[in-house]
């Protein structure tokens, strides 16, 4: 971030006059420091303009004193409240400089964006001398919103990021909203059946699909711990909630299901450690993590996480990353171990990138049912310019997963279960939308998943509105 704010000129540029007001600058220096000096009558706008040139001059003093003087004959003067809060900063105490910015911008409501951004860098600046990472990242954000020109947009927009590169507290939050016509991955038939020929009888209304809205919210923080030129350890913390509404629909099918049976909430600690490999440039992340589970508001038991990820191959336009996870958890009526290895590419084409995963997974339980194998591809594009008023991501996910042993009504299947599972999705976000620098993104997906078990036989279509920042 800059030492200093752009300079308040767009706001107060209607207040400017004629060469005279050096003039009246000098002449009030020198009244101000000759005792019993004749007193000298100023307008209001006279003492704006005098207090804005002080300040200017590196007179915070005078300028702090007219600003105080205006404040007296108007208690809610945005442009007094302004110039208060620049010298206060500059005088030593951005403590009192936060405050008059935050009172300048509730009476600078209505009023040109040019004196909003000027209030709100200036208020950006004393937040950070004083120490306050987020209440800075939270003024800057501010400032996008009124910026007067794409050029003092960009340049907010960078100071935030250099801010933020420098900071060692980060957050980041995740909302949205999905209306779904499958809320509980439940089968798309009534019946039960294997290999879609040896009916077996009627599924429970809770096993079909059920329509209705879900509510989702994550939430993560980041901090550093120690940083160096080639290595990093930072602490992060993350929680996730998911709630769900079941229609009325819903409802009659299924009465014996709420909604919050299918709430599920997660949270966890992690200590990641990211360096670089010996004589090279390839970065390398080791993390673990403890956390817990919950589900239908019940303790559905803790689990820890260790993984391992780093870039295998990477050029100007190519990267492709390496990942293995390994994870066990404990629930309450069995031990789950899962072990994962991942490879995950990008590369930059002129006008976007094409992303594309592949993944292998191995799970293991104690429990009936809970032991099996998945396999995955990826693949997506994403473009880099904007198509009319949004940014555009596709993706499709193909992925199959095989129970060697799986039991069904008290007997087990000759040939265990098969799931074979199709994801396409479409990601919009509205760049031209939005509020300090978050933007409403929409996502249309459709699910359809085979199985020679006609209870997992799904499609699925989700609508999902949410919010994710531009920067």
């Amino acid at each position: 971030m800059q030492s200093q704010p752009i300079a308040v000129t767009h706001g107060l540029r209607r207040l400017a006059r004629a060469v005279w007001l050096g003039l009246c600058l000098a002449g009030a220096v020198g009244l101000a420091s000759v005792a019993g000096a004749e007193t000298v009558k100023l307008s209001l706008d006279q003492s704006r303009i005098i207090a804005r040139q002080a300040l200017m001059a590196g007179n915070a003093a005078l300028a702090r004193a007219l600003a105080k003087g205006l404040l007296q004959a108007d208690a809610d003067d945005p442009y007094a409240l302004l110039i208060l809060t620049a010298a206060e900063t500059q005088l030593g105490d951005p403590a009192a400089g936060r405050q008059a910015g935050r009172a300048a911008w509730i009476a600078a409501r209505g009023l040109p964006d040019g004196l909003r951004y000027d209030i709100a860098r200036y208020t950006a600046l004393a937040a950070l001398q004083d120490g306050r990472v987020l209440p800075t990242q939270f003024w800057l954000r501010r400032a996008v919103d009124t910026a007067p020109t794409s050029q003092a947009r960009a340049q907010t927009i960078a100071d935030y990021r250099a801010l933020r590169s420098n900071t060692r507290l980060r957050y980041a939050i995740d909302l949205s909203v999905t209306p779904s016509d499958n809320l509980n991955d439940g089968a798309s038939s009534k019946y039960l059946s294997i290999d879609d020929w040896f009916v077996l009888g009627l599924l429970s209304g809770s096993a079909q699909a059920l329509s209705g809205v879900r509510a989702d919210a994550r939430l993560r923080l980041t901090y550093l711990l120690r940083t160096s030129a080639k290595s990093q350890t930072s602490l992060g913390f993350s929680a996730a909630a998911s709630r769900n509404f079941l229609s009325d629909e819903a409802k009659l099918l299924a009465p014996d299901l709420r909604g919050k049976d299918l709430d599920q909430s997660a949270a966890e600690v992690s200590v990641t450690q990211d360096f670089l490999w010996p004589q090279s440039q390839h970065p390398i992340s080791l993390s673990f993590a403890l956390g817990q589970n919950w589900a239908a508001g019940q303790v559905a038991g803790p689990y820890v996480r260790a993984q391992i990820s780093t870039s295998v191959f990477q050029r100007e336009r190519t990267e492709i990353r390496m990942e293995v996870t390994t994870q066990r958890a404990w629930r309450t009526d069995s031990l789950i171990d899962a072990n994962a290895l991942s490879l995950e590419g990008q590369h930059h084409l002129g006008a976007g990138a094409i992303n594309w995963g592949l993944a292998v997974s191995e799970v293991a339980g104690t429990a009936i049912n809970q032991s099996y194998k998945r396999g995955s591809a990826s693949l997506g594009y994403r473009f880099d310019k904007p198509i009319g008023p949004v940014t555009l991501a596709t993706s499709l996910t193909a992925s199959n997963s095989h129970y060697e042993i799986y039991q069904l009504l008290g007997a087990q299947l000759t040939k265990g279960r098969t799931d074979t599972q199709f994801d396409l999705s479409v990601d919009m976000t509205f760049q031209n939308i939005g509020l300090m620098g978050y933007s409403p993104t929409l996502s249309l997906s459709r699910t359809t998943t085979q199985s020679n078990v006609s209870r997992f036989e799904s499609n699925g279509v989700n609508i999902s509105v949410g919010i994710t920042s531009q920067f």
